[in-house]
């Protein structure tokens, strides 16, 4: 059973009011509130839990004595022990995440810092986010959403003054003005506004709303959850007291429900009182307000089997970009002058981007992901950074056979009983385990067929038909071991010492299944889809691709790219574009965008940069790096995670043998490249 109440519901009543909560119900032949408290299993989960500190409101809700009380709010207090946090998913996540709009705190070049420039600045803004929405609006939908702003005042005495100005005909050329109060396109809320006043304020994102201008002084920081806020204006004396208070969030939900793809309208407009200049020197004062930690509550299992909670926590930051534009995902810090020119330019209809139909159809897994107990398979273990063990071993095996395999211990083989079953059979090798005759000589593929046999059957493999797929690509990175020592040498090499290097290769998958449990793992359902989103082109494009950089153009005049623009967040990227796109061995490729592609990992989701398509079919997943960057340890977290779902889709059954690789490509392997795939796969971490 689900009750909802107001706290003040619950508070026990004294002479004046008398609550229902605690008056005799004769159906349950007690108070209601003594029945919620007899409850042994009684949860409650207090919103806006900041507020439960006070004396009365603690003990109304205290004094359930529930089996659980689970707090919820956007500010926690200060009196809130750190350990008592089971989840915090901070905003700078959420502008990273692209789950509301990325703040870009707006300053002027001049010395202007009165109200009316103020205003002035922020309607002209207002103004070219209408225009954005207009013009674009078979893009969005046909969905009708009245951009407003959101005017904060220091008294009721300024809020006052601000209604005054905005009405005035001289104002904005009079956009503002009205002689019919039903048709106010301002609305002053304060302590002392008349009840209308918050009516009017409930009906906002009505598409009859004739509002567009709200001043308020401190009444809209909780429950007041319009969209269509796209312009916040500070009136106070410093940027940061809108930063840090809820006020930002007034402003931060998304009016189409997701990203746009056109930066004005994924953006909010925080028009400082501050000077740019002055809003560039605290730059780094400004960026510790995107700075948080996001905490979370895992189930693992322990050494001895037994589930237990970990509380594991990621530092999160949004960064603060001073540029002339804005990006979508970060927090933009600009002039005035500079956001105007690149609101205009989204104000105009944008080009709606499709793949091309010259080039083959991109089928990009989408995989549902969930966690799950710790359940090994060999699509977890890594190729590359992981799978080193397996092709050393190849290697060793055609240097000194027979001083590599003598240590193995355990393995195990397929036999045919009289009755005709087939079962798998444990076998041994001791230290002086010797090979007494080379017997039949196999091919290599009929040598992998049978390692591939006795891996499956091994006790550490799963019996599920995907890690048959998985098991081949170990056996393949082995063999590629021994052919690269012993050459033509390589069948007789793997014939004779075939059961031992099937031992061997199962002691090594052993270790490695011991070495992932500790982790916890995500079970991936996997369904190919075809990869067809529709694109909002750039309003600016160059085809100068190796030209000096700029982050807002898009790119055009490529040969294989999927889409006929793409646009990039570094020159690094556009340079492996361009390489891929230079090089016969590439069919074709894509940037990919946020959201694409995401692939779980311990820290939240991971979004690839490219994928490329080369002439062998083969699927490879791009991330491009700086050198600095790229000895990172999340950077390893994630292309492992990112292995691991290459493994994964590559061995699904419904993906019908697509191969899927990753490629860490860093700067300095990009510039010894020269242009050269071949040379990139080579240098990058596959």
């Amino acid at each position: 059973k689900l009750f909802v109440f107001t706290v003040q519901a619950l508070l026990k009543p004294d002479s004046k009011v008398g609550r229902r909560t605690h008056k005799f119900q004769e159906g349950l032949g007690k108070a209601f509130y003594e029945h919620l408290v007899s409850l042994g299993d009684l949860l409650v989960f207090a919103d806006e839990h900041h507020c439960y500190y006070g004396d009365a409101f603690s003990k109304a809700v205290r004094g359930l004595q529930p089996y659980a009380l689970i707090g919820l709010t956007a500010t926690p207090h200060k009196k809130t022990p750190a350990d008592e946090i089971i989840y915090r998913y901070p905003l700078s996540a959420a502008i990273a995440e692209e789950l509301v709009k990325s703040p870009v705190i707006v300053g002027r070049t001049d010395d202007r810092v009165d109200f009316e420039t103020k205003l002035l600045d922020a309607t002209r803004l207002l103004a070219l986010k209408e225009r954005a929405i207009e013009a674009n609006r078979e893009l969005l939908g046909g969905k009708t959403v009245n951009p407003v702003m959101l005017v904060v005042a220091k008294s009721i005495e300024d809020a006052e003054e601000v209604g005054r100005i905005l009405r005035d005909p001289s104002f904005a050329e009079g956009r503002y003005a009205s002689d019919d109060p039903a048709a106010d396109p301002v609305l002053v809320v304060h302590s002392n506004a008349p009840d209308e006043a918050l009516a009017l304020l409930d009906a906002v994102e009505e598409p009859a709303s004739p509002v567009r201008a709200i001043v308020s002084v401190g009444m809209l920081k909780e429950g007041w959850d319009v969209k269509s806020v796209y312009v916040i204006v500070s009136l106070r004396s410093s940027v940061s007291e809108i930063l840090t208070e809820q006020t930002l969030g007034r402003g931060l939900r998304l009016p189409f429900g997701a990203y746009t793809g056109i930066e004005i309208l994924d953006t909010l407009e925080v028009v400082a009182h501050e000077r740019y200049a002055e809003l560039l020197k605290r730059h780094d004062k400004i960026n510790e307000a995107f700075i948080d930690l996001r905490t979370h509550l895992e189930v693992r299992r322990n050494a001895e089997g037994r589930s237990v909670l970990v509380a594991t926590t990621s530092e999160v930051v949004a960064p603060v970009e001073t540029n002339d534009g804005g990006v979508p995902g970060v927090v933009g810090l600009v002039s005035f002058d500079a956001r105007t020119e690149r609101a205009e330019a989204d104000a105009v209809a944008q080009v709606e981007l499709r793949p091309r139909d010259d080039l083959p159809v991109l089928v990009l897994p989408k995989t549902t992901t969930e966690r799950v107990a710790a359940e090994f398979s060999l699509a977890d273990i890594a190729f590359g950074e992981y799978a080193n063990p397996f092709r050393e071993l190849g290697e060793r095996l055609a240097v000194n056979p027979s001083e590599e395999l003598r240590r193995t211990r355990l393995g195990a083989t397929i036999v045919e009983g009289p009755d005709g079953i087939r079962r798998t059979v444990t076998t041994t090798s001791g230290v002086a385990d010797k090979v007494s005759s080379e017997g039949r000589q196999l091919s290599l593929d009929g040598a992998r067929g049978e390692l591939v046999d006795r891996i499956c059957a091994s006790r550490v493999v799963a019996p599920r038909k995907a890690e048959r797929v998985a098991a081949g690509a170990i056996v393949d990175t082995f063999l590629a071991g021994v052919r690269s020592r012993a050459g033509d040498e390589a069948e007789r090499v793997v014939s004779a010492y075939l059961d031992r290097a099937a031992q061997r290769l199962i002691e090594l998958i052993t270790t490695e299944q011991r070495r992932l449990a500790k982790a916890p793992k995500v079970s991936q359902r996997i369904e190919p889809a075809v990869f067809a989103p529709i694109r909002i082109g750039r309003p600016e494009t160059s085809a100068d691709l190796r030209g000096e950089f700029k982050r807002a153009l898009g790119y055009v005049g490529w040969q294989r790219s999927l889409y006929e623009q793409s646009w990039f967040d570094s020159s690094t990227e556009r340079s492996v574009a361009v390489l891929l796109d230079s090089n016969d061995e590439i069919t074709y490729w894509v940037r990919l965008l946020r959201k694409d592609l995401e692939i779980a990992w311990e820290g939240g989701n991971y979004n690839p940069d490219l994928v490329a398509v080369d002439t062998e079919s083969t699927h490879w997943l791009i991330e491009v790096k700086s050198d600095k960057d790229a000895a990172n340890e999340d950077v390893a977290a994630k292309r492992a995670a990112a292995v691991r779902w290459a493994n994964h889709v590559s061995a699904a059954p419904k993906l019908n043998g697509v191969k899927w690789r990753y490629l860490l490509a860093r700067e300095a392997d990009i510039e010894q490249a020269k242009d050269s795939w071949p040379a990139l796969r080579g240098l990058g971490i596959a």
